[in-house]
């Protein structure tokens, strides 16, 4: 049976009149006519069988079903706006992987160490998005992911990368003595959080045998980027994994509060689904991010 489904220059008409709430804006921005405009909605509306638009005089106003559909809609062409660029990319002999990775790792530690990919594979392209959640590859166009936890990714093949060490730190001008010999004294301070790991600080003082002890006093920052940023600007101490601040340490813009590390049993995985296994492109990056991280 075939499917009878609204046209496309239809959905764009619909997609841009519901966004400006005008017919004639969607006409401007689509280099048609207003009376184009208003016979493809018109159109649209028969098919589906119900208003998408009240018009009111001279203005439009979506009904609750257009506001609805429009919703729907925006992100269909989005998606198609998206798709189209991914296979435009994928034109010539380049070969291209399309890598989800955490953003604080990718902005850290990938892009600083990526060009050395490149040298060895010119004709490679690895195109980054931010993740910082378990997806369906079969969902998305991801060819492999940069994953922090566990590996029970389901469906995919995992390779440890590295376990993390988090360690105290802050802007060296902050410590009166150049360094907190008892981890209590951290408490005279203001401790930085990250949001998405709201216990660290007590993990870290249970680590060091101090209980009974407010760890939740201080501010909250949503990425680990911000929260090294705010380290930087002396706003306090941030528990941060030591390879995300190798550079920062290295220029004395941060410094180690206090020795004690705190160990995590999640770990850094490139996972990526099992029928991607053979994938050239994907073994080239993996052999090299494999061999960078040998060192850690």
């Amino acid at each position: 049976m075939r499917r009878v489904l609204p046209s496309r220059s239809a959905l764009l008409a619909f997609e841009s009149a519901a966004r400006h709430q005008s017919f004639s804006s969607a006409a401007a921005e689509l280099a048609l006519t207003e009376s184009a405009i208003s016979r493809q909605i018109a159109t649209l509306e028969d098919q589906l069988g119900l208003k998408l638009f009240n018009r009111v005089k001279k203005r439009v106003l979506l009904t609750k079903a257009g506001l609805l559909y429009s919703k729907q809609i925006r992100k269909s062409v989005e998606q198609m706006e998206r798709d189209m660029l991914n296979i435009m990319s994928h034109g010539g002999t380049r070969e291209i992987l399309e890598l989800a990775v955490l953003p604080t790792f990718c902005s850290q530690w990938l892009i600083p160490r990526i060009g050395s990919f490149y040298q060895q594979y010119p004709d490679a392209t690895i195109n980054m998005s931010a993740r910082s959640v378990i997806f369906l590859f079969k969902e998305t166009s991801f060819d492999a992911a940069i994953h922090f936890g566990q590996p029970n990714w389901p469906g995919t093949v995992a390779d440890l990368l590295f376990s993390e060490e988090v360690v105290a730190v802050c802007k060296p001008e902050l410590l009166k003595d150049g360094h907190l010999s008892n981890a209590e004294d951290v408490l005279g301070y203001t401790m930085l959080h990250l949001t998405s790991r709201p216990e660290a600080w007590r993990h870290w003082f249970d680590s060091a045998g101090i209980s009974g002890v407010n760890a939740m006093q201080g501010a909250r920052y949503g990425h680990f980027s911000i929260l090294i940023s705010a380290a930087c600007a002396g706003l306090g101490v941030a528990l941060i994994p030591r390879y995300l601040i190798t550079q920062e340490l290295e220029r004395n813009e941060l410094t180690i509060a206090h020795d004690l590390p705190l160990k995590n049993d999640a770990a850094y995985y490139l996972v990526y689904p099992d029928e991607n296994i053979s994938s050239n492109i994907l073994n080239y990056f993996r052999t090299w991010l494999l061999e960078k991280v040998k060192n850690l």
